[in-house]
């Protein structure tokens, strides 16, 4: 199964939340409720994580006809770019840069993502929380503006 691949409930899904039908049982039902069009497979596996076989009900899902392929969310770009930096690029730059582009899009929304960017030691830290920041601005903002800020990010510290 593609971790990336994000999945959307189909009208048998949909009709079995509705009516509590189509033979979906307890566990199978509450994972089938989390599945939106947004998250990606990664994502649903970790939420339902403590139902145990998680990746296992989600393929389930999908062999019933319960769910279906929307797409596949694209890799991060900004752990891309930083993987492959020249050694000279300043992280602290790179923070306050990140920082700055995240409050600008999203407001009081980045707030946690900003304290977790400033206090990143190293890349590899600064490299994690860049993908949660892609993300999240990929799922409030839209694809396009996740991949602008990616590229902003990207641009200004190959400049650097």
């Amino acid at each position: 199964m593609d971790t990336q691949a994000i999945y959307r409930k189909s009208e048998k899904g949909a009709e079995a939340i509705a009516t509590r039908g189509h033979g979906v049982g307890g566990k199978q039902r509450m994972l089938l409720i989390l599945v939106d069009g947004k998250k990606t497979a990664e994502e649903l596996i970790k939420l339902a994580a403590g139902m145990g076989e998680s990746a296992q009900l989600l393929q389930q899902l999908e062999a019933d006809g319960l769910i279906e392929l929307v797409a596949s969310a694209a890799p991060a770009k900004p752990a891309a770019a930083a993987a492959g930096l020249p050694a000279g690029v300043d992280l602290g730059k790179a923070r306050v840069l990140a920082t700055r582009l995240l409050a600008e899009q999203l407001g009081p929304l980045a707030d946690e993502l900003a304290i977790r960017l400033e206090a990143a030691k190293d890349m590899p830290q600064f490299v994690e929380v860049m993908k949660r920041a892609y993300t999240v601005m990929r799922e409030v903002k839209g694809q396009a503006a996740a991949d602008r800020f990616g590229a902003e990010v990207e641009a200004q510290m190959q400049k650097a």
